[in-house]
């Protein structure tokens, strides 16, 4: 059949050269002479010129030029307003596209459309109706994730461990990765949003993602996310958003991904086996890669060719540390020891805080500590019962100072610097206690910090080796030994220990009665 820029061609070449024969015109207008005889003769009994048919559509001047005769119809056309209604239900709620004839038919038979007839206007109806917006994604924009339908399975003692596939596809290069979980749950969604960003090397400004219950408590055009998926976009600096419920199509790139790996991925599986979920991702990453260096139909470019040109430098770093799930959350209320009681381990926060709620976020190896929406501090999370971590930053000046007086590093390092003897009789004391941080030991140390600071480092030095060598190591004793060796004019004049031997029965043999 002749078209009609055929037809547009013929006419204007005889407005063009009034007098050129019906050969000449045809050869101009590329048809054959006897077409273009049919045609000046249409033309001629309808008074149809070219400045006539400029002002023509095509579907007028096909309707003018070759169909002026249409035979007239006793078929009554579908209601399509009711028939696009009902199709806009959704799915088990609508009535199928059978149904809708065989009410259409019941009408009136005699003018009913055939089947296929009234499935063909109502289908060209649809395909107007149902338009999509064309949607453009900057580089390092957003990455759209999805679990895929199919499943994959490994062996175990002859059974078979079914696995699901996580699938994500960036919006400008469409590079996609896929890994395998044991299963849908958020942890599981987390996990793979975190090895997707690992493995493209950067973060998205967004992602976006179904409504799953794993993903979403409260669906809506800005949802509530569940606390980790939400925790998780603020770790990694990326807004999370949702498609509109029951439009997969808001994710389209992500589902042509996963329907692209399933059909060279993951149906060809089926027929392998695999005995660890290890070994199923590995074989998974291998194949993604393959297609991710494929070239796309008519080009020669690949998803890898586009990622590496304008995507890679787009991406945002990523964070120092990987994201951990949250385990618990929980108020506490500050004891006025500045300390906040979690699974029977007491942790340490600023002391101005005494008294005041926290919010704090549990992850398997570290507290999170907020107040009034603000980060205060972390802790390492500490499984031993009835036992506290302070951190010294928290506490006042005047806790600080007697907190450090008890360290046993730095009292040995200033027993030091004072002198050997002195340093004996601290290590001696410290020998008696398994606590480093011990308080009786920190007073001692403190009294012979006192008596130094009176009576100098030497004689302080001498009185510990008189004092260490007659069995006299209490801070009192010590001011004792300098006091007498004041009084007898030096320590060479003190009286010396009588070493014991084995004729001499001592305090031991005679027990309660020594003295009698």
């Amino acid at each position: 059949m002749i078209n009609v820029s055929t037809i547009r061609n013929i006419v204007r070449a005889k407005f063009v050269k009034p007098d050129i024969t019906i050969r000449d015109q045809a050869a101009i207008a590329g048809a054959s002479p006897s077409a273009t005889f049919r045609l000046n003769k249409r033309c001629n009994k309808l008074n149809i010129d070219h400045m006539l048919l400029e002002q023509l559509n095509n579907q007028e001047v096909f309707e003018a030029l070759l169909y002026t005769r249409q035979r007239e119809s006793n078929k009554r056309e579908p209601d399509y307003n009711e028939a696009l209604q009902e199709l806009s239900k959704a799915r088990g709620k609508r009535k199928s596209r059978t149904v809708l004839y065989l009410e259409y038919r019941a009408i009136d038979t005699a003018t009913a459309l055939s089947k296929t007839q009234y499935f063909r206007k109502l289908n060209k109806v649809m395909k107007r109706v149902k338009i999509v917006m064309k949607q453009h994604h900057s580089a390092g924009e957003t990455m759209f994730i999805d679990y895929a339908g199919t499943k994959v399975f490994y062996m175990v003692n002859g059974e078979k461990v079914w696995v699901k596939v996580f699938v994500a596809v960036l919006g400008a290069s469409k590079i996609m990765f896929a890994f395998a979980t044991e299963g849908e749950k958020t942890v599981h969604w987390v996990e793979g949003m975190t090895r997707a960003f690992k493995y493209f090397g950067g973060c998205t400004e967004a992602v976006m993602m179904d409504n799953a219950k794993a993903l979403v408590s409260a669906p809506g055009l800005v949802a509530n996310l569940v606390d980790n998926v939400r925790l998780w976009g603020e770790h990694y600096g990326c807004l999370i958003d949702t498609c509109r419920v029951g439009h997969p199509q808001d994710k389209s790139l992500v589902e042509l991904g996963v329907k692209f790996i399933k059909q060279r991925v993951l149906v060809p599986m089926l027929d392998m086996t695999f005995f660890d979920l290890d070994e199923i991702n590995q074989h998974i990453s291998r194949e993604v890669e393959k297609l991710n260096d494929e070239c796309f139909q008519g080009f020669d470019l690949s998803r890898r060719n586009l990622f590496e040109q304008n995507e890679r430098g787009a991406l945002r770093p990523l964070p120092t540390s990987p994201y951990e799930m949250v385990t618990d959350r929980q108020i506490k209320r500050v004891k006025p020891d500045y300390h906040f009681e979690y699974d029977k381990h007491e942790y340490s926060v600023p002391h101005a805080l005494a008294g005041e709620q926290l919010d704090i976020v549990v992850t398997h190896n570290e507290i999170d500590v907020y107040h009034q929406n603000r980060f205060v501090c972390k802790h390492q999370l500490s499984h031993l019962k009835g036992s506290a971590t302070t951190v010294p930053e928290h506490m006042s000046a005047e806790h600080l100072a007697d907190f450090s007086s008890c360290d046993k590093e730095a009292n040995i390092k200033w027993a030091e610097e004072i002198g050997k003897p002195v340093t004996a009789i601290v290590n001696h004391w410290y020998s008696q206690t398994n606590n480093p941080t011990s308080r009786p030991i920190a007073k001692r140390c403190k009294a012979l910090m006192k008596l130094v600071a009176k009576r100098g480092d030497g004689v302080v030095n001498k009185a510990c080796e008189y004092a260490l060598q007659n069995d006299m190591d209490k801070p009192n004793e010590i001011e004792l030994i300098i006091s007498a060796h004041n009084e007898e004019g030096g320590f060479e004049n003190l009286p010396s220990r009588v070493e014991s031997h084995g004729n001499i029965r001592g305090r031991d043999y005679y027990g309660d009665n020594y003295d009698s």
